[in-house]
């Protein structure tokens, strides 16, 4: 069988594509499930990550690469933290005392910038013959306080660990108020997450109550004029599907039930909107994931049994469709 290399540019050989550290040996990708029949591709590894990529499977690079970088967050969670509860100059002035102590004032740092660096690393533009390799994007990636996680649903579960808050309390918190208000998430539940589970739940109603005066103050619409709103559902409840061998994308999934979108009418009204979301890194990435999120509502629309009795994710659509009511 025909395997492929990636380009490597000059300044990047002897390089882990995945985190930038010394290469090691070249990983054979090979997606699976692969129903567009690609041909294997050699991605350059250090010898970390070439570990993870044997142990992983994926349909796709930027899969791949997002499930090494959340193995890579989960393996230095402590290292990453130092950066969260301290700055170097807090580091340096500190009256720690004792060998043990003096080490870590050292080498602390240091450490927390290696791993910062490392799932922080973006790679180059993967090629082959200088034609673009897959669909890469960094689209879903969420950043905060200079850290990068893969997606939100680590960032969730990183950051809950990081500052001791329940982790689906966190949920919940950032499922009402969005991905844009992480920040205010996790300052919202270190000021809350103390107290009883019946304070939280009265602490997430008033929240709740709060947005909801927000929004009929802002009065958002759509661009058919209309005011319907979405719901947001955690992209791990979300189930990857195959349709006539069309793999439709949780990420597109979770954009339909956000937007208030259910049928293929208000998709094409919200073509623009989508393309636009989803193109801020791959065009190809875009047309691929409306492509197939029009191949399922067109399942859901002409297969009411199916849509009703045995679409993986039919609760997320009653749900969206009691509150559209």
């Amino acid at each position: 069988m025909t395997i492929q290399s990636i380009d490597v540019p000059f300044e990047y050989r002897h390089t882990c594509w995945f985190c930038g550290e010394p290469y090691y040996e070249s990983f054979i990708f090979r997606p699976e499930p692969d129903y567009a029949g690609d041909l294997p591709v050699k991605v350059p590894c250090c010898e970390e990550c070439y570990g993870l990529c044997t142990r992983t499977k994926a349909s796709g690079l930027d899969v791949l690469r997002d499930r090494v970088k959340a193995r890579l967050h989960r393996k230095y969670q402590k290292h990453l933290q130092i950066g969260a509860h301290w700055t170097r100059e807090e580091l340096e002035d500190s009256e720690m005392e004792g060998k043990a102590f003096e080490g870590f004032k050292e080498s602390a740092w240091k450490m927390f910038e290696i791993a910062r660096d490392r799932v922080n690393y973006t790679g180059w533009p993967l090629a082959i013959d200088g034609q673009p390799v897959g669909q890469i994007s960094q689209a879903f990636q969420v950043e905060y306080h200079g850290i990068v996680y893969p997606n939100l649903a680590q960032a969730v579960e990183q950051l809950a660990k990081t500052y001791a808050i329940p982790e689906d309390y966190l949920e919940q918190v950032v499922e009402l108020v969005g991905r844009q208000q992480l920040g205010f998430a996790i300052r919202f539940c270190k000021t809350t997450h103390g107290y009883s589970e019946a304070q939280q739940a009265a602490s997430l109603a008033s929240l709740r109550e709060r947005l909801a005066e927000e929004a009929q103050d802002a009065k958002p619409t759509t661009p058919s004029g209309n005011t319907q709103q979405g719901i947001e559902v955690p992209l791990k409840l979300i189930e990857l599907q195959i349709l006539h061998r069309t793999e439709v994308s949780p990420y597109a999934v979770q954009w339909a039930l956000r937007h208030g979108v259910t049928t293929l009418a208000q998709l094409a009204e919200q073509e623009d909107n989508f393309l636009a979301y989803f193109s801020q890194d791959s065009e190809l990435t875009a047309v691929l994931y409306f492509t197939g999120l029009q191949v399922y509502l067109e399942k859901r629309a002409l297969d009411p049994q199916w849509a009703d009795k045995q679409d993986p994710n039919r609760q997320w659509f009653h749900k969206l469709n009691q509150q559209l009511k």
